[in-house]
């Protein structure tokens, strides 16, 4: 009887000792297959890329297109004149790469000493903007009554061939 137990459990050994080098195996066998599968999936760079820059460029000016007001930033201050006009003076710049905006279209937005918009209005810069330039504005308004400050954003612009 005690012969036997031994026979068992020596039995068990053996097969545990069979499980675990299998397992090991198979562990390394998929982790070998993974490895493969990955880096066979990677581009080395030599492959045929031809056009993948122009693509890349096209797709720059596509978003370029379709957004200007994400590629066109302005900035500048303003003042009351002698006569109670208001003067904005500033600046819009292109940060786009690609494309080229002709007729900025400006939101003038005027606001009360509580900060609440009282009104707004648009102005159109008929100019060309390139990429990376930038285009003086001066712009004069009579506003609206109780206005105690102002802001200006660009709206939108048109693409220029």
């Amino acid at each position: 009887m005690l012969g036997e137990k031994l026979l068992i459990n020596s039995t068990r050994r053996t097969t545990n000792t069979l499980f675990m080098k299998n397992r090991t195996t198979a562990v390394l066998l998929t982790l070998c297959f993974l490895a493969t599968l990955s880096f066979s999936a990677c581009d080395n760079g030599y492959a045929d890329n031809t056009g993948s820059y122009e693509n890349a460029r096209l797709t720059l000016k596509e978003q370029e297109s379709l957004y200007p007001t994400s590629f066109i930033k302005s900035d500048g201050t303003y003042r009351r004149n002698l006569i109670g006009e208001w003067v904005m003076e500033g600046s819009v710049t292109s940060k786009a790469t690609v494309a080229n905006y002709k007729d900025v279209v400006l939101n003038i937005s005027y606001y009360s000493k509580t900060n609440t918009l009282i009104g707004s209005e648009q102005h159109t810069l008929y100019e060309y903007l390139a990429p990376g330039s930038t285009v003086q504005f001066k712009i004069k308004s009579f506003g609206y009554k109780g206005t105690s400050g102002i802001g200006v954003e660009v709206e939108d612009a048109v693409i220029s061939n």
